[in-house]
């Protein structure tokens, strides 16, 4: 599975999704293939930020407090995909959408992609630029989350892909929210 098409899906029709539907990689390797090696952007982007900006900015925290704290983040970050693919056919089932796990998961798997990427944005000091890069990955999940949820679920009524990914969006930037707060745990204790 190449994941040099992922970038196609923020502007392309549903046949964009649709193609990437057709793939059908397995959970594990999309597991493997796309999420433990963008997951791990954000940890070490953490680790990173904390031992150069974070010394400056909280200079009572120490290097291992970031160093511990970057590794919960991957272990929870980690959890949060099977989690959400969970939520998001639990979400469709309760809208009378029969989806599966797998399904889900695939959404589940791509949608995170525009936050793990902004992390990268940790190489500056610049609270701005980091501020709206976060922000402007957030907008990219969102936006992949709603693009994805009528394509890949398989959902006809666009009303309902949308309820869907309200919801969906809805419940993952409550994620998104305590992921950010325990990678600020060493700064705020």
């Amino acid at each position: 599975m190449s994941i040099l098409p992922v970038h196609k899906l923020f502007v392309s029709s549903p046949e964009g999704w649709n193609a990437f539907a057709r793939i059908q990689p397995s959970a594990i390797k999309l597991f493997v293939l796309l999420v433990v090696p963008f997951s791990l952007i954000p940890p070490l982007m953490l680790e990173y930020a904390g031992q150069h900006l974070g010394a400056a900015l909280f200079p009572d925290t120490t290097g291992q407090a970031w160093s511990i704290a970057a590794l919960f983040f991957l272990i929870a970050e980690l959890a949060s995909v099977p989690f959400m693919a969970w939520a998001i056919k639990s979400v469709a089932n309760s809208k009378g959408i029969d989806s599966n796990y797998h399904d889900a998961f695939m959404l589940a798997a791509v949608a995170p992609v525009p936050l793990w990427l902004s992390s990268l944005v940790l190489f500056s000091d610049q609270i701005i630029l980091i501020m709206a890069m976060v922000a402007l990955g957030v907008v990219g999940s969102v936006v992949l989350i709603f693009r994805g949820a009528g394509s890949i679920l398989k959902i006809g009524e666009e009303l309902v892909a949308f309820d869907i990914a309200y919801t969906v969006t809805a419940l993952g930037l409550v994620v998104w929210v305590m992921l950010v707060m325990l990678g600020l745990v060493p700064a705020l204790a």
